[in-house]
């Protein structure tokens, strides 16, 4: 590589730190190199492979923050998510996954119901981060004069969007070859066959006008005059929708910003061949989450998704938490107790230092708070810290309702969010289950509770009502329950080895969850 290039391939990483947040240097590129007239598009693209992950996600955030930065400077911005489900599916993964089965080496929009469902809940999850507007589709479709548009590969390939840069990419594929420093032009290219519908074809020919081929899976030698079965490699592909659609930012995993990678290899193309500068890329690090050495992978299944966030963060929140760490920086993420608490504590914190008007705090506070600028407001008294909710659940048996009227209505949402951590993620003392019997009946004298307790009657009677060794103070639950329930709820064991108290704390817990008791 020529020492311009490689300059070029070092600005990629290259930042100003005198911008008060990253996104703001990125949308300071972009506003020196487009007019004032031109609408800046930023694509976010992804392969519905496997189920959207908080991975995937840092994709989304960063076109997302560039956005809102380049409409604070009030530039006219629009995001382009595309899906990019005209890619194919690993044999591999077809063997493995039922839904998947026979459609090996197929296009991903071909399984139609998998790719929809895996799509339709990403774009809902969007919908509640305030990201996708809520007035978009199912499928993400809005206006075409609106700030958010969607995209999927599958059907605009197969319309023939692309047709006349695929032409010219055929015409070309010598000269793009050269410039990728690939020895055989046809490698450029995959056929989808057009009698068996996979892309296990090895292209004999490369005409300006036909491709001729041979599918390894059908027997079938075709020669076709049809561009849309004919997939670009994915540096190509990549430029060739750039080109297309007008992309003018984009972000780019690690994966593709190394050296050798897509965005560096494709500057070639770019100067030799499009005669265009290549899109500002946004280079982003790694989602790790952890206990687990490599990045989040959906494909393989597991990993968190953006839904398992929103259950116990506030939108606002979680783009803060992705919007605090450089764009360039690695960061990892988890939901166990240590770093879920150590979040809402550096969160409030954040909240704080934007009430304090710190430079930078505020700025990406204005970032995260979407256009209409709801979400969490600086608090003008601290807000009651999580571990204290969490304390508070499980001393009142995880009614939120009475969590919340002992902190005020301000802490409904936090109570909530925490109640939802403790159900999925947490250590709750109802759930210290016990299998051993008590010994109920010297629980009750004359029918009453009696006046005088030990360790070993404390012991019993939390092994009667719950079927645990603990819980919240008697006190406490005569608060809660009333000494009647508890007398109650002490027979019921006696004459029907029932525990009702057991299982209205686990309703309290996990609501709508019918398996609770």
């Amino acid at each position: 590589m020529d020492t311009l290039a490689r300059a070029g391939y070092a600005d990629l990483f290259r930042q100003d730190p005198s911008h008060p947040h990253w996104a703001y240097d990125y949308a300071e590129r972009l506003v020196r190199r487009h007019g004032p007239d031109r609408q800046v598009v930023i694509q976010t693209s992804m392969s519905p492979s496997g189920r959207f992950h908080v991975g995937n996600f840092r994709d989304t955030a960063c076109a997302y923050l560039v956005h809102r930065a380049l409409l604070r400077r009030g530039r006219d911005s629009v995001i382009l998510l595309s899906f990019d489900d005209y890619d194919p599916i690993r044999p591999s993964q077809a063997a493995e996954q039922p839904d998947l089965a026979g459609y090996g080496a197929r296009p991903l929009g071909a399984a139609t119901g998998r790719s929809t469902r895996i799509c339709r809940r990403y774009i809902a999850e969007l919908k509640r981060m305030g990201i996708c507007p809520a007035d978009a589709d199912a499928d993400g479709r809005t206006a075409p004069e609106s700030l958010w548009q969607t995209h999927y590969q599958h059907e605009r390939y197969l319309a023939g969007s692309y047709r006349s840069l695929q032409r010219r990419y055929l015409r070309a594929s010598g000269k793009l070859a050269r410039l990728l420093g690939v020895r055989r032009p046809e490698n450029l290219f995959s056929v989808y066959c057009e009698q068996c519908g996979r892309g296990t074809t090895r292209n004999l020919k490369l005409g300006r006008k036909r491709v001729r081929y041979a599918c390894e899976s059908c027997g079938a030698v075709t020669t076709t005059d049809r561009v849309e079965p004919v997939k670009p490699s994915w540096a190509l592909d990549w430029t060739l929708r750039v080109t297309h659609e007008g992309i003018c930012c984009e972000p780019a995993g690690q994966d593709h910003c190394s050296a050798g990678s897509t965005m560096d290899r494709t500057r070639a193309i770019y100067h030799g061949f499009l005669r265009a500068p290549q899109p500002v890329i946004v280079p982003y690090g790694l989602v790790r989450q952890f206990g687990d050495l490599g990045k989040v992978s959906g494909s393989r299944g597991g990993g968190m998704t953006l839904s398992d966030l929103m259950a116990v963060m506030s939108p606002q929140m979680i783009l803060w938490l992705y919007g605090r760490p450089n764009c360039l920086s690695d960061f990892r993420i988890s939901l166990e107790r240590s770093a879920f608490l150590g979040y809402y504590d550096e969160y409030d914190r954040f909240l704080a230092r934007v009430a304090a008007g710190d430079r930078r705090a505020t700025a990406l506070y204005e970032l995260i708070r979407g256009e209409r600028g709801e979400g969490d407001r600086p608090p003008a008294a601290p807000p009651p810290r999580m571990r204290a909710v969490l304390g508070l659940l499980h001393g009142n048996c995880y009614d939120a309702a009475r969590v919340t009227a002992i902190l005020g209505p301000a802490a409904a949402a936090r109570v909530a969010r925490g109640r939802a951590w403790l159900a999925a993620h947490g250590r709750c003392w109802i759930d210290q289950v016990r299998e051993a019997e008590p010994e109920a009946g010297t629980l009750l004298a004359g029918g009453r509770l009696p006046e005088r307790w030990s360790r070993v009657s404390y012991r019993r009677l939390y092994l009667t009502l719950f079927g645990t060794e603990d819980g919240p103070p008697l006190r406490r639950l005569e608060e809660i329950f009333g000494t009647a329930e508890l007398v109650a709820a002490i027979r019921a064991y006696l004459d029907h080895a029932e525990r009702p108290l057991r299982e209205r704390v686990l309703a309290l817990l996990r609501p709508g969850d019918r398996d609770a008791g």
